[in-house]
């Protein structure tokens, strides 16, 4: 093989491998830059998206209340919120994103029925600035219900039902087993009717305040109330109904108990047991419309051991499904231990029952309702009226139970609640100063 064979070999090699690294000196430049455009994207993305608003939906926000309120396009609203149903008002206790470029408003959101002119007459404004607020082409034509912006400095805009100046949840994420209820002022007697999921509220009015008129609902919802987000519907007579999701969230795992008895225990069967639910049911669906207490609700035992059995655990007896759960809450406490009204009311039922052994109920008023069961002792009967802490009974492990304890429950609207988030919550006090009655 000749010298000048081998040179052009090695020429071509060489040749051959300046082209390879420049092609490869180009990708990796051009990784490099890729890479770096990347990373300024996704800078410029997270700075944006730290840029935009976040707030928690409240009663009234409305997908077209927010775009008022906010000055934005509803369809912007809905691309920067997307795993929200755009057909579905924004449940109420959620986060929704909104545009760096809101700006809020204040003002009253109306619905009205007439021409702005009309409807600025009415609430003492000016036609043109109404028109302009709210890109109208003209006062004079009609809105035929389309919401628009009364400006008020005092106030924020919502999509309120009809006749409501205000709407204030119990707590703005619900959970399952407690108390839920709403306050709202309103702007005369209305014919009104409230339901959250499936069960039916109880209404209560206030009239008698001079600074006007005030309603409350309340409800309770069980340990089986699911954490979906279940609708709170307000029908006011003659008026649209209004609708908007509620968020509730699960309050932590409940408790599994497998429960052994024996005995006579043992011998109580189900019809018995339904059979005098069945009648106390009678008693808790009674709603005497007046609340008898003044004053926060308290523990009904000092002297405990502790707390054995938690509400809402799920239970299963001699070994059977978990078909059932815990009621209420049971305090482990020597015999003889005294119990003890944990508000004023008035005592409905104070007797040994089949299952409950020595029960005492007390309703509280607005269909509020405590229970206090298992007692070796009653001193209290039907119809005394009660006053917090006053001794009512002693602990025993009468009826159904499988040692000495204090059987605890509370119910509203006829449905159990947890007593001890009712505690935690001040729900007693938030719905007297919702009556404009003092808690003290």
């Amino acid at each position: 093989m000749s010298n000048s064979f081998l040179t052009f070999q090695l020429n071509l090699y060489q040749e051959r491998q300046a082209k390879y690294n420049e092609h490869m000196k180009r990708r990796l430049i051009s990784s490099i830059f890729l890479l770096l455009l990347i990373g300024f994207m996704t800078q410029r993305t997270n700075a944006q998206t730290d840029a935009n608003t976040r707030i928690l939906v409240q009663p009234g926000d409305s997908w077209a209340a927010l775009a008022i309120r906010f000055q934005v396009d509803e369809a912007e609203l809905h691309t920067l919120n997307p795993q929200m149903n755009p057909a579905r008002q924004p449940a109420i206790g959620t986060e929704i994103v909104l545009p760096e470029t809101a700006v809020p408003q204040s003002g009253i959101l109306v619905r009205p029925k007439e021409n702005v002119l009309a409807t600025a007459v009415r609430h003492q404004s000016s036609p043109w600035l109404l028109a302009m607020r709210n890109d109208l082409p003209a006062p004079y034509r009609p809105v035929h219900g389309h919401p628009i912006l009364v400006p008020d400095e005092t106030s924020t805009p919502r999509d309120l039902p009809a006749g409501f100046t205000s709407l204030e949840l119990s707590q703005a994420v619900g959970v399952p087993g407690q108390a839920v209820g709403f306050r709202a002022e309103i702007e005369q007697a209305l014919d009104v009717t409230a339901v959250l999921g499936s069960n039916e509220m109880d209404l209560f009015a206030n009239e008698s305040l001079a600074n006007g008129r005030y309603l409350i609902g309340l409800t309770g919802t069980g340990a089986f109330f699911g954490t979906q987000q279940p609708l709170l519907q307000i029908q006011v007579k003659g008026a649209p109904l209004w609708e908007q999701p509620w968020q509730f969230r699960d309050p932590a795992d409940w408790e599994y108990q497998e429960l052994t008895l024996t005995g006579t225990a043992a011998q109580i069967d189900q019809q018995s047991i339904e059979e005098e639910r069945a009648r106390l049911f009678e008693i808790w669906e009674q709603n005497s419309g007046t609340a008898q207490w003044n004053a926060p609700f308290q523990l009904p035992i000092n002297n405990f051991l502790t707390i054995s059995s938690t509400f809402g655990a799920r239970r299963s007896y001699n070994g059977g499904p978990y078909r059932t759960y815990h009621e209420g809450v049971d305090f482990a406490a020597y015999g003889g231990t005294p119990v003890m009204a944990p508000a004023s009311g008035t005592v409905v039922v104070a007797e040994f029952l089949y299952v409950r052994g020595g029960t005492v109920i007390i309703d509280h008023g607005l269909g509020i309702y405590t229970g206090f069961y298992h007692m070796s002792s009653l001193a209290v009967a039907p119809g005394d009226v009660v006053t917090p802490g006053q001794i009512i009974g002693e602990v025993g492990t009468t009826g159904l139970s499988t040692g000495n304890h204090l059987h605890w429950d509370l119910l509203v609207d006829g449905v159990w609640v947890d007593a001890q988030a009712w505690l935690e919550q001040g729900m007693d006090c938030w719905i007297l100063a919702g009556l404009g009655q003092i808690c003290e």
